[in-house]
């Protein structure tokens, strides 16, 4: 990890080179030195005699433009869609299609030049399959340098982003076994359920399943970079279940909808909404409770969480805060979660969306 950390922060920021074919700032460079070294492959030929200057520009020119469009075609919509993918067969397939078609719009455009012609002897044409090779070399040599700096821009990218899920896992299940798993809780749940022995045996028997399970999942299965989402709901049962216990006027009701197939998710994404609504609903004029929600639906999870607010806010320190949950998600959903959160006078209401 210490490794993948340096190489983007330290080699990449020391070395001229590798800054420019990654960030984002020298794109505009990058794109200017791509077409000043099309011009000059460009440059020349048989043809230049055959043709006016100013015909003859435009005949290059026309070549430029269908070798950039391939190009950029290539770049942003192939590359992306199919080779990120992993859909190598219809990447090639689109490639050598593209470079078919524009091989054609350029035999077109110097088909309409005949014309405007000064010179005498039959233009030099891609009849023969010298040029076509030539042609084909060019866009393929293009094609490659181009998917290589993609796939090397993304490699660094993904390196320094699985540095950072890595680090915030870290941080991540440290703050929430401090929290949840604290000698208070603890002391809570095994001296009330000591008190329930003598007087409901059944019930601390229970507790004591749901406490131990709840401790295996934190410290065993959250080391997993991903679990069942049921699995991540009873734990969150198992937690509620305990509060319930622990607290006399407090009620929780977990609602499933469309979460019968298996679904990966990362472990203990949910507990820090869970955590603050319990947290920050004590003494509300409601009662205290909680409503969770998780709906499958059209490849989006749907998660909400609502908790009346407390008569008298406090603040209190300690949790995850805000901010760093936003950059869980970010890190862990970069594009495809959206996070609503609505603070209603009397009400605490959560959404998190999900793009599976």
């Amino acid at each position: 990890m210490q490794t993948v950390k340096a190489i983007h922060q330290s080699t990449i920021s020391q070395e001229p080179v590798l800054r420019i074919l990654v960030d984002e700032p020298y794109s505009i460079y990058r794109k200017i030195v791509f077409v000043f070294v099309l011009l000059i492959l460009l440059k020349g030929g048989n043809e230049q005699h055959q043709y006016a200057d100013d015909i003859f520009i435009y005949l290059k020119l026309c070549g430029l433009l269908v070798i950039l469009g391939f190009t950029a075609m290539n770049m942003y919509v192939l590359i992306p869609r199919f080779l990120f993918s992993g859909r190598y067969k219809a990447y090639f397939f689109w490639v050598i299609g593209g470079i078919i078609f524009s091989f054609l719009i350029f035999v077109q455009i110097r088909a309409w030049l005949p014309s405007l012609r000064i010179s005498s002897h039959p233009p030099k044409s891609f009849d023969n399959t010298g040029d076509f090779l030539a042609y084909v070399v060019l866009l393929c040599i293009l094609c490659a340098a181009t998917a290589g700096i993609k796939l090397f821009q993304r490699w660094v990218k993904d390196s320094y982003r699985l540095t950072q899920l890595e680090n915030i896992r870290v941080h991540t299940e440290l703050d929430l076994l401090k929290s949840n798993v604290s000698p208070h809780f603890l002391f809570n749940m095994l001296n009330g359920s000591e008190i329930l022995i003598h007087t409901e045996p059944e019930k601390a028997s229970q507790m004591l399943i749901k406490l131990s399970d709840l401790l295996r999942y934190q410290l065993y299965d959250s080391s997993r970079e991903q679990v069942l989402l049921s699995a991540d709901i009873r734990f969150l049962d198992h937690f509620l279940s305990l509060e319930k216990i622990r607290r006399d006027f407090f009620e929780f009701r977990i609602d499933e909808q469309g979460t019968e197939k298996p679904l990966m998710v990362p472990p203990l994404l949910f507990i820090p909404f869970v955590e603050n609504a319990i947290k920050h609903n004590i003494n509300s004029e409601a009662g205290a409770y909680v409503d969770l929600s998780f709906e499958i639906n059209a490849g989006e999870l749907i998660f909400n969480c609502t908790n009346p607010k407390p008569l008298h806010p406090t603040a209190e320190p300690g949790g995850l805060g805000l901010p760093n949950l936003q950059r869980r998600l970010e890190l862990l959903y970069p594009g495809r979660h959206t996070l609503l959160i609505r603070d209603e006078p009397a009400l605490y209401h959560v959404t998190l969306t999900l793009t599976l």
